[in-house]
């Protein structure tokens, strides 16, 4: 029998966009056509992100780990097709809506866990990430994520490694504030609590924070690697659990931070302040 969690990982993971895609032909200069992005179908790249990630300290082992991944999700798109190299982005952002991927399965039948923004930054990051440990224990935002790292072994963790995703990644109580700078600095007063550290040279981790005023928390919606290279940035994410492995390269932070607000559902009631963008323990 299919998990009950199946229905619940579309909206407490990473989320996702609703759009239709558009393909658009091929380009090569950041500069002259603004963001471009690849969802790393073909060889080429495939090796110009992994070449760029072992630049900046990501060793080998996890980049066949992540490309492991991609092959892996990519195999199973039935419906829609992803487009080779890497594309004009138009409008600011890419949508998926037309695209549809079959759920993995074990022998049995049982929906397998799917890798997530979060557990795709941290593959990435891991060797980099310093924490004391110290965690809010109620965050059900994590649930999924900690459900996939103990069940599942493509996402297995040490303890230390553990400790440090759910230090990084666990929610960040906003009670008591009101405004979108109280829970900016709530978020680096929690860094600090924490002992959060990101020893990292060219490379950086992106958070988008979003507010749950039910839970009177900031919780992490999204996130992806930053890597800085010689002709700009490129932005490695996991679109959504259900969604794609996407690399984008852009001109400066501002244009990335454009992109990530523009994602519709990164947006609440009118209960909810809006999302905050953070490099490590920075607003951008």
């Amino acid at each position: 029998m299919k998990r009950i969690a199946l229905l619940l990982t579309l909206t407490l993971f990473c989320v996702g966009c609703s759009n239709n895609q558009i393909e658009q032909p091929p380009h090569s200069s950041v500069d002259e056509q603004g963001a471009m992005y690849s969802n790393l179908v073909d060889e080429s790249s495939q090796k110009e992100v992994a070449d760029l990630l072992k630049s900046r300290g990501v060793t080998k082992e996890q980049t066949d780990t992540l490309l492991s991944w991609v092959d892996d999700f990519n195999s199973r798109v039935t419906s829609g097709q992803l487009p080779e190299g890497f594309r004009v982005m138009e409008n600011h952002g890419v949508s998926y809506a037309g695209l549809i991927a079959a759920w993995k399965e074990s022998e049995s039948g049982e929906v397998l866990p799917e890798a997530n923004c979060r557990l795709t930054s941290y593959l990435l990051m891991k060797h980099l990430i310093q924490t004391n440990g110290k965690k809010e224990d109620q965050d059900t935002f994590l649930m999924f994520d900690i459900e996939a790292i103990d069940t599942y072994e493509p996402f297995y963790l040490s303890k230390e490694e553990r400790r440090n995703f759910i230090s990084l990644f666990s929610w960040v109580p906003v009670n008591e504030t009101s405004t979108v700078e109280e829970h900016i600095a709530n978020i680096q007063t929690a860094w600090k609590d924490r002992e959060i550290q990101i020893n990292g040279e060219g490379i950086s981790l992106v958070t988008v924070y979003l507010h749950s005023s039910f839970d009177e928390v900031r919780f992490v919606g999204h996130t992806g690697v930053l890597l800085e290279g010689e002709d700009g940035l490129l932005f490695v994410e996991k679109y959504g659990p259900i969604y794609p492995f996407q690399a984008t390269k852009f001109s400066d932070r501002e244009e990335l931070k454009q992109y990530l607000l523009g994602r519709a559902d990164l947006y609440g009631d009118e209960t909810e302040l809006e999302p905050i963008v953070m490099e490590n323990d920075q607003l951008i």
